[in-house]
């Protein structure tokens, strides 16, 4: 990317925050793009922002309003993405040192507004939060604008060169980790993720696991009681893992729910 193209992306960064502040309820996850999930090292590759539904969706540009931190850790350590404000794709990393490398964004709260009750209640079926929905009227909450504070967990698992090496946890409050490598596990076969939360193991909580050419996705599967879960991934190519767990709001906040987002990209080899 040149200086040249940041700042002329920086013209459209004013209406990429009204878009992302203002997230659509038809539009649910939020994901990190490499552009090459394999490169060798020495090579810079671009990571694109991107928030849709079915792993089909909009790229943004890097905000620094919205973001708490946005970095890569690898073998050696965790480092910065140097990202400037208004570019899309949102940062660019060179990854020097072969193996798995993370890289990883935690966004900071936003929030959303649904106008009724049957929008919100379809949005938590989507996300296996139907029980919430009783919750929600049992302690007299709302049936019309309704308020979600939210937070976005993203991570991408990039396989520089052949080295080998594995998920971790990177510290969000929110985080999928892929327990098997899924760059040397055997074509075809299942992969076990566990997702924490506040590093504990969270159980019963929905996965969806999209790829674009599975005419099963977005294959679903909940954690079992140490916040693991078996995902199939049948074919080649990019993936995206997601996950989301819903809590009161914190004190002081003018929300009537808070959700926590967390994904995880990858691409299976062929």
């Amino acid at each position: 990317m040149t200086r040249s193209m940041s700042m002329s992306r920086m013209v459209g960064a004013g209406l990429g925050l009204l878009l992302l502040a203002a997230r659509p309820a038809a539009a649910h996850e939020f994901w990190l793009e490499a552009i090459d999930y394999t490169p060798k090292p020495g090579t810079s590759v671009p990571i694109v922002f991107r928030n849709g539904q079915g792993f089909v969706g909009d790229s943004y540009p890097f905000l620094k309003e919205l973001t708490r931190r946005f970095w890569i850790a690898e073998a050696k350590g965790d480092r910065a993405i140097k990202a400037i404000e208004g570019d899309d794709p949102a940062g660019e990393v060179k990854f020097s040192q072969p193996g798995l490398t993370i890289v990883a964004y935690h966004g900071k709260p936003q929030s959303v507004t649904f106008e009724t009750f049957e929008r919100f209640v379809d949005n938590l079926k989507e996300e296996g939060l139907e029980s919430l929905a009783e919750m929600h009227q049992r302690q007299g909450k709302p049936a019309a604008g309704i308020n979600e504070l939210f937070t976005r967990h993203a991570k991408a698992l990039v396989q520089v060169g052949k080295g080998a090496g594995n998920d971790r946890p990177v510290g969000m409050p929110l985080e999928l980790i892929a327990e098997t490598n899924p760059y040397l596990a055997v074509p075809g076969s299942p992969v076990v993720v566990r997702l924490l939360h506040n590093s504990r193991p969270l159980a019963g909580t929905m996965i969806k696991t999209f790829h674009l050419k599975d005419p099963q996705s977005p294959r679903r599967v909940r954690t079992d009681e140490q916040g693991r879960a078996t995902i199939e991934l049948p074919l080649a190519g990019e993936y995206l893992v997601n996950a989301v767990h819903m809590l009161e709001p914190p004190a002081g906040e003018n929300a009537h729910w808070f959700s926590l987002w967390a994904s995880l990209t990858f691409a299976r080899p062929k």
